[in-house]
């Protein structure tokens, strides 16, 4: 099947479609991630995105490699973990990744999240961290350390693009005048509640591309209470405008604002439904910005999801 989905040409040189397939949630179900994905393909996803700590590169890689698409038409991009930030640590877990995928190469290899953790192993038992009192203990290693050994990941030919995720302004603008290739996307959550402008408009300035997780407000999934943002009245009076549904609204008030959505779903006439596109008036693009401004929620709080203290997270912001 043939989607109309536009893509966003990376500084990597690359194309991104803007509309792809998550796969977080799928560790205990790799089978139905292995199913959707196919469903996924043949729907006409271009773009997936997984993570070491997912537990479904496996899964996704075995369904790409046995589909009908050719493996230079679909970009993929994985994840570091926090416990593989030091330099002589990223090269293997890349090629942990590499193993699991059963690639031969990674479209995008992402930072997960700006800080470190002690190096425990490199399987999947090894990677969570917490000491006797239930807290994760941050370790120094320099985000410019670890960035270097991923544009070697790029000079080797293991990985084609490179980028960062949960990453905020001030973490972008230390890296970029330190680095020797830019990052070619910033992976962040982005829905009505959390519209990121500031943070949207800079990536912009710089050259970076933005991929939203969290599209919907991750209903059912939120340290802080459900997000309730297919129920904004907003959002369903637009829905009826369209003759479409709050989710399809949602995923292309995003992809209309300039940056990709990574849905995600094991239900396959949700997963054909996500990837429609179709063009929003700038009007309402804009009352969808403004439910969420001057009043941010967020779902995934690292000082929630991980136990440690929002000091420590605050000094790898800078």
């Amino acid at each position: 099947m043939v989607t109309n989905v536009p893509t966003i040409k990376l500084n990597s040189g690359y194309d991104l479609p803007m509309i792809g397939y998550g796969t977080f949630g799928g560790k205990d179900a790799p089978h139905q991630v292995y199913d959707a994905t196919k469903v996924a393909l043949e729907a006409g996803y271009r773009h997936f995105d997984t993570a070491f700590l997912y537990e479904t590169e496996e899964a996704l890689g075995k369904a790409i490699r046995e589909s009908n698409v050719p493996r230079e038409e679909v970009f993929v991009t994985t994840k570091l973990w926090q416990t593989f930030h030091k330099p002589e640590h990223v090269r293997p877990a890349c090629e942990k990744s590499l193993e699991l995928l059963q690639f031969d190469y990674i479209d995008q290899y992402m930072m997960h999240w700006p800080m470190a953790w002690e190096f425990r192993g490199y399987e999947f038992k090894d990677i969570k961290v917490k000491d006797e009192n239930n807290d994760i203990k941050c370790i120094d290693v320099p985000i410019i350390d670890t960035w270097k050994a991923m544009e070697q990941l790029v000079k080797d030919g293991l990985v084609r693009t490179i980028g960062v995720s949960n990453f905020t302004i001030p973490m972008l603008e230390d890296l970029l005048r330190k680095c020797e290739i830019p990052p070619a996307v910033n992976q962040v959550e982005i829905h009505p509640s959390l519209p990121q402008e500031e943070l949207l408009e800079y990536c912009k300035s710089k050259g970076i591309a933005l991929t939203a997780y969290s599209p919907l407000g991750n209903p059912g999934y939120s340290q802080g209470g459900v997000i309730k943002t297919l129920e904004e009245p907003v959002v369903l009076q637009i829905a009826e405008k369209y003759g479409k549904t709050p989710v399809q609204i949602l995923l292309n008030w995003g992809v209309a604002r300039g940056y990709a959505v990574i849905p995600k779903s094991v239900t396959p006439s949700r997963i054909k439904a996500n990837i429609e596109y179709f063009k929003m008036d700038p009007a309402d693009v804009e009352a969808i910005t403004a439910i969420g401004r001057g009043k941010p929620v967020r779902t995934c709080d690292p000082v929630v999801m991980f136990g440690i203290s929002n000091d420590v997270f605050s000094e790898h912001k800078k």
